[in-house]
């Protein structure tokens, strides 16, 4: 599978990359990029008409990538990438849906809204086209109902996410004063918000300070635990990383809780204790070096940082090359990020210049052996193209099945959990194809039950349960499902399988089988899984 997986090919003209210094890749077939592209961008495939216009002219594709950059569903996308790298969307909080005294079927809702808050405050600033640096100043955050209910929390009308306004007191600054985020990065007694302070760094300035080598010498010693915070101001090996953390962590106390179990303790900010981070940590508050006020100032200071940009790039790049940059992309991180600066720091022309990339329209690289350029749809891409191809969702006691590990496949499928699993699978397994086997069945049963058996034609448009081989619909439906699911005209050889397989289940179980066994292995070809 993995073999047929790297090798895809078409006479159609391509695309030519606007960012690539020497081509050392084949580009995709522009029906193929096409769908990679309105995948990651809206999560759903081409329609027919979308194909045949880029089969047509492949120039179509810079409007249909204009129009699919402003679909409302490029939040959807947004929060999606961002949730694989920022791992906010976990299903186990220190509060849990219980004790908020909520009904055991809202869990799942529970848990989605608490990690989506900062995810989908950052792909509000996307796709409202402000400015990046609105993610770490922005003075509102946004919540959905529940959230809304649950937390001291002033929201605008309407459904869904919308903005929406802390009422307890605390300084805004952006996604650093959400509930959300501090509750999937907690701290504890002795931590004093370190961990949150590193996290700032890495996921917004792309710095791992727990990666920085620490060497101690012979004598140096950190058994005496009366010692250990004296250790952090006065010996070098530990300066490297606290000299920079702690006066980041000093501006974080308001979230520091007490009891780190109590619902009042964990939803409610505590002004008062602000105070408790220079006294503990014996730091003034800082951003590398530049003195702050507190958590008011942190966030402007962060998107003053050069390295905030830059980090937005690369963050970007790595949510659609599928893979983190390397030093041999510097020359191109480089040009998308002067672009970005110059574009005043709006996603939506990233994301435009990163799908023109040479590592984004690559359909075979054999230069490099980090490039996967054919790469796996994720859970979330593969729940929102069957949903819209077939109207199938796997739910199961109120669970998104895609969605979340309690009782869900999201990692079997090759997705990121946010505790244990922090990459996104890049290889077929057996796990990923057995789920895979047992979702696509699924999906392609409510789509021929909707189509054939009650009529309503949308897949499935040109056949009903009457037709066989023989008719002229027949073959046309198959020639279309293929084109549509996989964006390739199908050879001969392949109309005569899918048909040798629809008259084989047929002779055993009738045409309702035979078009859901069809289906279903045109869900699992490998040119379907993969983008």
């Amino acid at each position: 599978m993995i073999a047929t997986l790297l090798v895809l090919s078409c006479a159609t003209e391509v695309a030519t990359p606007i960012v690539a210094e020497e081509a050392t890749s084949e580009p995709l077939p522009t029906p193929r990029l096409a769908r990679r592209l309105s995948l990651d961008l809206r999560g759903v495939l081409p329609s027919e008409a979308e194909l045949d216009a880029v089969e047509a002219d492949p120039a179509a594709l810079d409007g249909l990538r204009t129009e699919w950059l402003a679909d409302p569903r490029l939040e959807d996308r947004v929060v999606a990438m961002l949730a694989e790298q920022w791992h906010t969307r976990v299903d186990v909080f220190d509060i849990e849906w219980r004790d908020y005294d909520l009904d055991e079927s809202e869990e799942f809702a529970f848990e989605r809204s608490v990690g989506e808050e900062p995810l989908r405050l950052a792909a509000r600033v996307v796709v409202e086209d402000r400015p990046w640096s609105d993610v770490v100043t922005s003075q509102t955050t946004v919540a959905d109902e529940m959230l809304a209910e649950l937390w001291p929390l002033e929201r605008e009308q309407g459904d869904g996410w919308q903005p929406a306004t802390y009422t307890d007191g605390r300084p805004m600054s952006g996604v650093l004063s959400t509930n959300g985020l501090w509750w999937r990065y907690n701290t504890n007694r002795s931590n004093m918000n370190r961990r949150r302070a590193a996290v700032i760094v890495d996921l917004l300035l792309c710095e791992d300070l727990l990666g920085r080598p620490v060497s101690f010498s012979a004598g140096d010693t950190l058994a005496d635990a009366d010692g250990t915070e004296d250790a952090v101001h006065t010996e070098a090996a530990c300066l490297s990383c606290h000299a920079a953390i702690d006066p980041i962590a000093a501006t974080l106390f308001g979230f520091w809780w007490v009891s780190q179990y109590s619902v009042e303790e964990e939803t409610y900010y505590h002004a008062e204790r602000e105070l408790l981070g220079p006294a503990w940590l014996e730091v003034e508050p800082a951003w590398f070096g530049a003195p702050l006020g507190g958590l008011a100032d942190l966030g402007p200071h962060v998107a003053a940082d050069a390295r905030f940009s830059r980090c937005a790039v690369e963050t970007f790049a790595e949510g659609l090359w599928r893979r983190p940059p390397t030093l041999e992309d510097r020359a191109v991180i480089e040009a998308l990020h002067d672009d970005f600066e110059a574009d005043g720091l709006r996603v939506p022309a990233l994301l435009d210049d990163l799908t023109r990339t040479e590592s984004y329209i690559a359909a075979a690289t054999w230069e490099r052996e980090d490039e996967r350029p054919v790469r796996m749809l994720s859970p979330d891409q593969l729940g929102a193209a069957l949903e819209d191809l077939t109207g199938f969702r796997w739910q199961a006691e109120g669970y998104d099945q895609l969605a979340n590990d309690t009782i869900g496949v999201r990692v079997l499928l090759g997705g990121v959990d946010g505790h244990s699993v922090y990459r996104p699978q890049t290889d077929p397994g057996l796990s990923w194809a057995l789920t895979l086997k047992r979702l696509a069945e699924a999906a392609a049963t409510t789509a021929v039950d909707r189509d054939l058996v009650d009529g309503e034609g949308l897949l499935l448009d040109r056949v009903d349960l009457e037709d066989t081989p023989e008719d002229t619909a027949f073959s046309e439906q198959i020639a279309a499902l293929h084109w549509r699911l996989l964006a390739e005209r199908a050879h001969v050889d392949t109309l005569d399988g899918l048909t040798a397989l629809w008259v084989e289940v047929d002779d055993d179980h009738g045409e309702r089988e035979a078009w859901i066994a069809l289906l279903s292995a045109l869900f699992r070809d490998p040119l379907f899984v993969a983008r």
